[in-house]
């Protein structure tokens, strides 16, 4: 056994026999330069006291926790620093150039932060602004769908006015009415239709910068050391799924109850029906309800038309029949019993 075996032997002996007491941190903190305490505490996973990080924490912090250590071969370590003289000092002007080397790139990180920060806070705002286009795009779409229907009831209304007033001696003032009405229709449906054409290019423009600013981010955190990076903000959430379509089966006895009907009521109910599976049941103009005391529901089809369903547990629905708003407790009272 060689004189530093024997001298790590006895070390650790009166270090065991005081418990870790002051002598040997004392010790460490004396003897042993601040660059090798700190290389120890980093290879042992020693946290230092006080807040300090392992590259900034003095002799006087670190010493005492690394005479802390009761594991034979972790005290070894610590003890080997003991025995193993001290490297020579580097040239004062070599010291002082690594310094100011430090200092330039400690400033070049921290201006590195201050561009990532602010590239995070541009992409989160853009992030934003395009949830808000991608809502206001489907407000405009679904203003634009009924805005589109209004125009079709009115037109179609124009096209009967108009029939009717080729054949009656002078216009009815309705009709007057009806056309004032139809081109204040089409001068909103074309509004909506611009707003709807400067939201998309708006979503898109905001897209595109979205992953312009992606990727710089990506980039410049790439330059930037693992120890120095911050965590990450939590993304915002993602938008909400689209509605499902609803899948409409028909029974039997809808296809009866339109045997009965006229056309123009027929192609009405098609209409109602095809807007209630794209839509839900919170589209408006459907006035989409429960009969009470029942699980039969009623959709609006036009005025006196109503479309009665059920709904099924596939989030589907049973098409049961096309009955007359007036005859609506007569349909019940035959629904119930089915």
């Amino acid at each position: 056994m060689d004189a530093a075996s024997v001298t790590l032997k006895k070390l650790r002996e009166r270090v065991l026999e005081g418990n870790g007491d002051v002598p040997l941190a004392l010790l460490l903190e004396r003897l042993v330069p601040v660059e090798r305490l700190r290389e120890l505490a980093t290879e042992l996973g020693v946290t230092p006291k006080g807040g300090f990080r392992i590259e900034r924490a003095p002799a006087r912090v670190l010493a005492p926790k690394l005479a802390e250590e009761r594991d034979a071969a972790r005290l070894d370590q610590v003890l080997a620093a003991l025995a193993t003289p001290p490297a020579p000092q580097e040239d004062a002007a070599e010291r002082s150039e690594a310094d100011e080397d430090g200092k330039q790139a400690r400033a070049l990180l921290a201006i590195r932060d201050q561009e990532v920060r602010k590239l995070r806070d541009e992409l989160e705002r853009a992030r934003g602004g395009l949830t808000r286009a991608q809502e206001r795009e489907r407000e405009l779409e679904r203003a634009l769908v009924a805005a589109r229907e209004d125009a079709a009831r009115a037109q179609r209304a124009a096209e009967e006015a108009q029939q009717a007033a080729a054949q009656a001696p002078a216009p009815a003032k309705d009709d007057k009415q009806l056309h004032h009405r139809l081109r204040e229709l089409e001068g909103e449906r074309e509004a909506l239709l611009a707003a709807d054409e400067a939201m998309r290019r708006q979503a898109a423009r905001d897209r595109s910068r979205q992953r312009e600013l992606e990727d710089e981010v990506a980039e410049l955190e790439s330059l930037i050391p693992a120890s120095r990076r911050r965590k990450k903000n939590p993304l915002p959430p993602a938008p909400p799924e689209e509605r499902r379509f609803v899948v409409p089966h028909l029974q039997p006895s809808f296809y009866k109850s339109l045997e009965s009907k006229e056309r123009r009521s027929v192609e009405r109910a098609w209409q109602a029906l095809l807007l209630f599976c794209t839509e839900g049941h919170g589209y408006p103009g459907l006035e989409v309800k429960q009969i009470g005391g029942q699980d039969t529901w009623s959709l609006r089809a036009s005025l006196g038309l109503r479309v009665y369903f059920r709904p099924r547990s596939d989030g589907d629905v049973d098409v049961l029949e096309l009955g007359n708003r007036e005859d609506q407790n007569t349909t019940l009272r035959r629904l119930k019993e089915r």
